[in-house]
């Protein structure tokens, strides 16, 4: 059993600082696509964006660092962090509406679904989810990347790669929807 000291700083983790700091690095890209600005640093954040969500994970399972907090704020980190970039991404011009929308809309829901059914902690990462995840990340380094002059070749593909990964997301968000009403549901049957 652990003590209430070591509960109260459950969240004074390394695998939750990378995960902030993951956050606070959509703020820096953020800009850099709504000015269509510094290509190159961009494209580099948005690389460190998305190996930073492996990273924290991995530190956590292998150093058995996983918290309460970080089972919370990992997702959300990752969710609002890739809605903003893609928001970014539509105002700028890089990719079609479609894709934003598909990506915000069906985050939008979810995130209003979790916070009606009172669940006590999002669901469990399922591999098409972190494969969806995976697409995603891949498809907006490539067209940071793309953004690049040398590297222009990349955006197209990275186009088609996230717009892969925007169609994975409305199923994965249709499972995580059945998911939660399903918890919801046990959770307020009557004991006995």
């Amino acid at each position: 059993m652990t003590s209430p000291a070591a509960d109260k700083h459950d969240w004074a983790t390394i695998p939750n600082a990378i995960t902030v700091l993951r956050f606070l690095l959509v703020v820096p890209i953020c800009y850099y696509l709504l000015t269509d600005s510094a290509p190159v640093a961009t494209a580099f954040l948005l690389l460190a964006f998305g190996l930073s969500d492996w990273i924290d994970g991995f530190i956590a399972r292998k150093f058995n660092q996983v918290s309460h907090v970080g089972v919370l704020l990992d997702p959300i980190a990752d969710r609002l962090g890739i809605v903003a970039i893609a928001v970014c991404l539509v105002f700028g011009g890089l990719v079609p509406l479609w894709i934003g929308l598909a990506i915000f809309v069906t985050d939008l829901f979810l995130l209003c679904t979790y916070f009606a059914l009172r669940l006590s902690a999002p669901p469990e990462s399922s591999k098409l989810g972190k494969i969806r995840t995976a697409i995603m990340m891949l498809g907006l380094a490539a067209v940071a990347f793309g953004r690049i002059e040398e590297l222009f070749w990349l955006f197209t593909p990275g186009l088609y790669i996230l717009g892969i990964g925007a169609i994975l997301h409305l199923f994965v968000g249709a499972r995580y929807l059945r998911l939660m009403a399903h918890t919801a549901k046990i959770l307020r049957q009557p004991a006995g």
